[in-house]
This record gives C-alpha cells, sequence and structure tokens, in this order.
C-alpha cells in the first residue's frame, strides 16, 4: 500500500494539477470552470484517464491572505465514488486535498477533490456564483449541454426530512413528520414512514419558493405509504364487474404504493410477470382491454362471468356457455331421427298404398339439407360451427 504524505505542502505529482505550495485547508473554494465527463475531453487522459471523470478544472475562489490564487487554473478529482453529485460551470466546490494513489520512492504524495457544491443560491437546479470581473463570459451552460431552468423549485421539507433533489425537477423524499410539506400527515399518523419519488414538477412564477410534490400534476410519481390517505386522481372510476368495488386510491387508507404517469410499462424481459392479490385484481379503462399471447389464452374460476347481465342476473336466469363436442353429439343423435324421418315420409303411402304426394315431397325436401347440415359437425373433431381458439370446460 502506498505511504501518503500529509505535508500539504509538497508538490503533487498526480499529473493532476499540484497545490503549487499553497496550503490547502479548510475552508478553500473554487469556480468550476470546465469538466471531465468522458474519454472525448482533451484532458482526459492528462489527468489519470477514467480517474480524472467527473473531475473539474476550477479557479480558487478564495485563499487565505493570498491575493493572485484565482488567476491560476487548478483540477480536482470527484470526491466520492459511490453517492456523485457533479458540479455546473460557475458553481463553487469546497476543495480538499487528499491522498493520491502515486508515490515517489520516499514518500506519498496528494491530489485535490472536491467535496461539495456552494448552496449560493439555494436552488436545485443550479447555483453559479460568476466572477463578472476577471470572467464575465463563463458559459454556465457549458456549450448547450446543460440548461438553466429558473423555475426549477425545492422541495418543501418537514421536520427529519431526509431528501434528493436533482437539477431538472426529480426528487425522493423520505418523510413521515407533520407539517406543510405533508398534508396527508395528522395526528393519526404521524411518525408514519413514507417514501416519495418525483419527476417533473408543477410549473411555477419563479424558481425559489418551496413546493410540495403532487401526485396528480407532477409528470410521473411514485409513493409509498403506510397509513395515509393520498388525493390520487383515478384516471377510470368504472368497476362494473364488482358487486362490491375497492376502495379508490384517493380514499384509502393503509399501506399502498401508488404509481401515476402518462403511461406505465412494465416489462419481465426474461422471465414471468405475476400479479397475485389476496382480495381481487381490478382492470378498468376508458377504452379497450387487449390480450395478446403466442401459445395459448387460459382463464380459470369456479365460475367464469361474461358481462354484467351474467353477474347480476339471478339464479337459473343466468345463461351458460354450451360445450362444443356434446351440443353438437345432440344435434348428430336429432339429425340421424330427422334423416330416417325423411325417408319415411318420402315413401309414405295410404292404408290403400297409394302416395301421399305433399308428405313424400317433404320428405324427399327434407333429406338432402339434413345430409348437408350434418356435414357441418364434428363431435370428436373440429367442425365448421366449432371455434378454433376458445375451448370451455
Amino acid at each position: 500500500m502506498a505511504q501518503y504524505s500529509t505535508n500539504f505542502l509538497q508538490n503533487s505529482s498526480t499529473g493532476a494539477g499540484s497545490t503549487k505550495g499553497f496550503t490547502n485547508g479548510a475552508g478553500d473554494f473554487g469556480r468550476v470552470l470546465d469538466i471531465i465527463l468522458d474519454e472525448n475531453h482533451p484532458q482526459y487522459q492528462n489527468k489519470g484517464g477514467g480517474r480524472s471523470i467527473n473531475g473539474v478544472f476550477f479557479r480558487y475562489e478564495s485563499k487565505k491572505g493570498i491575493e493572485d490564487l484565482a488567476t491560476i487554473e487548478d483540477f480536482a478529482y470527484q470526491g466520492s465514488g459511490q453517492i456523485k453529485t457533479v458540479p455546473v460551470v460557475g458553481e463553487l466546490v469546497s476543495i480538499s486535498s487528499q491522498p493520491s494513489p502515486r508515490k515517489t520512492k520516499s514518500i506519498g504524495v496528494t491530489a485535490l477533490f472536491y467535496m461539495s457544491i456552494v448552496n449560493v443560491w439555494n436552488s436545485p437546479n443550479c447555483n453559479p456564483y460568476l466572477d463578472v470581473f476577471s470572467n464575465p463570459t463563463l458559459d454556465i451552460e457549458k456549450g448547450g449541454t446543460f440548461t438553466e431552468e429558473p423555475t426549477i423549485n425545492p422541495i418543501r421539507s418537514a421536520v427529519g426530512d431526509l431528501q434528493v433533489e436533482g437539477r431538472q425537477g426529480q426528487s425522493i423524499r423520505l418523510t413521515g413528520a407533520k407539517g406543510t410539506a405533508n398534508p396527508w400527515v395528522d395526528d393519526s399518523n404521524k411518525g408514519k414512514p413514507v417514501i416519495i419519488i418525483s419527476n417533473g414538477q408543477i410549473d411555477t412564477d419563479d424558481g425559489f419558493t418551496t413546493i410540495t410534490e403532487d401526485i396528480n400534476k407532477d409528470s410521473s410519481s411514485i409513493y409509498f405509504i403506510s397509513d395515509h390517505q393520498i388525493p390520487l386522481d383515478q384516471a377510470n372510476q368504472k368497476r362494473s364487474a364488482y358487486d362490491q368495488p375497492p376502495t379508490t386510491a384517493g380514499q384509502f387508507k393503509g399501506n399502498q404504493i401508488l404509481i401515476n404517469s402518462g403511461r406505465l410499462f412494465f416489462n419481465a424481459k426474461e422471465q414471468d410477470m405475476l400479479l397475485s392479490s389476496i382480495t381481487s385484481i381490478g382492470l378498468n379503462t376508458g377504452g379497450s382491454i387487449n390480450m395478446d399471447a403466442s401459445s395459448y389464452f387460459c382463464v380459470d374460476a369456479p365460475e367464469i362471468l361474461l358481462g354484467v347481465k351474467a353477474r347480476t342476473a339471478p339464479g337459473n336466469t343466468k345463461e351458460p356457455v354450451l360445450l362444443g363436442n356434446q351440443t353438437e353429439q345432440l344435434l348428430q343423435t336429432l339429425f340421424k331421427m330427422l334423416e330416417r324421418m325423411a325417408r319415411d315420409m318420402a315413401r309414405a303411402k295410404t292404408v290403400d298404398k297409394k302416395p301421399i304426394p305433399l308428405l313424400n315431397k317433404r320428405g324427399a325436401q327434407m333429406q338432402p339439407v339434413i345430409k348437408a347440415m350434418k356435414r357441418r359437425i364434428n363431435p370428436t373433431g373440429p367442425s365448421r360451427i366449432k371455434s378454433k381458439k376458445v375451448f370451455t370446460e
């Protein structure tokens, strides 16, 4: 393992810029000038390759008793390998000197790292602190790759909240205390855990006023609640298939996960997608419900009801579905009897052996019709009147 020096006056030999002999104590801040985001940056290899990703070029904003340091450009690596906050050009970052993996023969060396972004404006979008005197043309939007949004608002907090807020109106909030940030928390559920993941905010006139998440107006939301009532507006209220419809999303209070967006797409790319419930699974839409399968579609229950009337019809007035093979067996028996009857009618005579013209004629006419009808059925296999797709017990 490399041996590290705590002598911060020692020049860095990391190839990432150096401390240039200045004391790098607590309270040093740098204004971000440029960022290495990928291998296409011209300084990527010079600053250590993959180690330099998210590193920043900066100029010191302040140094104790040193007047001209703001003219010196230096480089700082990202200070965290797990939770990363990449700054915007023009923002101030705190600078710290920390051990570097490279070493000389006798002593370890240090390198500069940025640890946090200074929250100048308390804005989740960006917090630039421009030097209008020495660098008035600094490109905050970095050539159009970043957009400064004046109406991205900070999320209102409740006491004890843990929050993560993105620059484009995304947020994750772990909450549960009573306050204006949580209108659905009262004395009955105060302290019960809530997690809110929200993407996209409501429109506001400024980017400084705190706002609360709105499950109905934010672009996409996931709410994990334990004993709360979230006023979600359901896209459709139709529940005609139920005898006792379930409690609506906005009226339910208890353990619940709410997902709301313009479109939901669930994709199981390797195995199954399974829905399991104790009471019911309800699907309702203002349009259609469409199901496609490449193998087969199977529905099983002690009783399968198609349509509201099938569910609400009393007792023996419910209309059951006929079984195809058994129905054709019944028809086959009936056709045989009719066929014999037609032959007898065609040959029928009076007691004195005279033909009965009308009866004979009808019997002769019936025979080819009955034979044609018999050809349409097949009690033991496919036929012209049985479905090739839909089967029942």
